[in-house]
C-alpha cells in the first residue's frame, strides 16, 4: 500500500464535502459504512474550519460514482452545495469584487482550500491561465475536480453570468462517456484527456463587477485564508524528512530546482545543500528516491497508464521514465507490473 501517513498530509477543507452525502442519498447510497471503512467522519463535512484527507475525500467520491454508475456524480454534487460551506474561501470567492479580484484569490489560496502539488498562474494580453494537478498519491481524483471546478464556476457564473461560457477549461481526466452534461455545467469550451487541469479567464471578463460584490468582507476573507493555512511541516520530523514530504507533494513540476525550494524553507541554496549533505544526500538523490517509492506503487497498485505515470512524476517522455525503471528495478514498467501480479 501506498504510505498512509504521506497521503493524509494532503488535506482538503472539510465542507468541500458538505454535498457528497445529500447527493448520495439521491441514488439511495448511504455514505455512513463507505466513511466508516475510510476513517472518514462524516459530522465534520459540516465544518467551516476542519479539514480532512484529500485522498480520502477523492476515495468515498469515487467509490459513490461507482456505486451510482454515474460518471458525472461529482459533478452534479456541486447543486447540492451551500454557498459558503468552505469558510473563508468560499465567502472570499462569492465576495470578490470583480473576476480579477476572483482569479487572484483564487491563485491565493487554492493551496489552502484543497492540497493542489502543482499550481501555477500565468498572465498575459489574453488573460489568466491557471495550470493545477494532484500529487500523484492521489491515484483517483477525476471527481474530485469535477466536483471543485464545477463549485468554482458556478460561484464564477454568480458573478458574470453567461459570460462564464468564454471560459476556456481543460481536463486531465478520461473524457465522459456523455459530455454534454460537463458543457452545460462548466463551459461550452473543455476539452478532456489533457496533460494538466488548466482553466484560462480571456481578458474581456477580467474587469467585469460582481453585482455582489464586498471589498471590505472580500479582504477580510483573504485575511482569514493567510491565517489558516495549514503547515505542511508537521510535527516533529527531521529536515529531510520535510524536503522529501515536499518533493513528493510537487514531484509532478517539471522544474524543481534549489531556487524555488530553498526559499520555501527558509533558508539560502547554499544552507539547503549544506543541510542535506550533513545527511549524506541532495536534491536529486531525494528526488530520484521519491520517485522509485511512488513508481512501485503505482505501476503495482493501480491501473493507470504507463505514459500517464510518467507525466504524473514529472518525466519529459515515457522513454525516460523506462530508463529509470530499469534502473531502479532491473525490468521495464511493463516488465515490473506483470512481476508483481505473477
Amino acid at each position: 500500500m501506498l504510505n498512509k501517513k504521506s497521503t493524509d498530509e494532503l488535506t482538503t477543507v472539510a465542507g468541500i464535502a458538505s454535498a457528497v452525502a445529500a447527493h448520495a442519498l439521491s441514488y439511495g447510497i448511504d455514505i455512513a459504512p463507505i466513511c466508516k471503512a475510510l476513517e472518514l467522519d462524516p459530522e465534520v463535512f459540516q465544518s467551516v474550519t476542519s479539514r480532512i484527507s484529500l485522498d480520502r475525500l477523492c476515495r468515498l467520491l469515487e467509490a459513490c460514482a461507482l456505486l451510482a454508475d454515474d460518471e458525472a456524480f461529482g459533478l452534479r454534487c456541486s447543486g447540492k452545495f451551500v454557498a459558503g460551506s468552505t469558510g473563508p474561501f468560499g465567502y472570499g470567492v462569492m465576495s470578490a469584487p470583480t473576476v480579477r479580484d476572483f482569479v487572484l484569490f483564487l491563485e491565493a489560496h487554492v493551496q489552502y482550500a484543497t492540497h493542489a502539488s502543482y499550481l501555477k498562474v500565468t498572465e498575459d494580453p489574453k488573460g489568466f491561465k491557471i495550470d493545477w494537478t494532484f500529487a500523484p498519491v492521489i491515484i483517483r481524483r477525476n471527481q474530485f475536480v469535477d466536483m471543485t471546478v464545477a463549485l468554482t464556476l458556478m460561484r464564477l457564473r454568480d458573478i458574470i453570468g453567461q459570460n462564464c461560457d468564454q471560459v476556456v477549461l481543460e481536463l486531465e481526466r478520461p473524457k465522459p462517456r456523455q459530455p454534454q452534461i460537463f458543457r452545460e455545467m462548466l463551459t461550452k469550451r473543455i476539452t478532456f484527456d489533457c496533460p494538466i487541469n488548466t482553466i484560462r479567464f480571456p481578458a474581456e471578463i477580467l474587469d467585469l463587477e460582481n453585482p455582489r460584490g464586498d471589498r471590505k468582507l472580500f479582504e477580510l476573507m483573504d485575511i482569514q485564508c493567510r491565517n489558516m493555512r495549514s503547515d505542511v511541516t508537521i510535527g516533529e520530523r527531521t529536515f529531510v524528512d520535510q524536503v522529501r514530504s515536499y518533493i513528493q507533494v510537487r514531484i509532478g513540476e517539471p522544474n524543481l530546482s534549489l531556487d524555488d525550494i530553498a526559499p520555501y524553507f527558509g533558508i539560502s541554496e547554499r544552507t539547503f545543500q549544506r543541510r542535506l549533505a550533513e545527511h549524506h544526500t541532495n536534491l536529486n538523490d531525494l528526488r530520484d528516491e521519491v520517485r522509485r517509492t511512488l513508481t512501485l506503487g503505482l505501476l503495482t497498485e493501480s491501473d493507470l497508464s504507463i505514459s500517464d505515470i510518467s507525466y504524473r512524476l514529472g518525466y519529459s517522455a515515457p522513454s525516460a521514465f523506462t530508463r529509470s525503471v530499469t534502473r531502479w528495478f532491473g525490468t521495464t514498467p511493463k516488465g515490473l507490473r506483470e512481476r508483481r501480479a505473477a
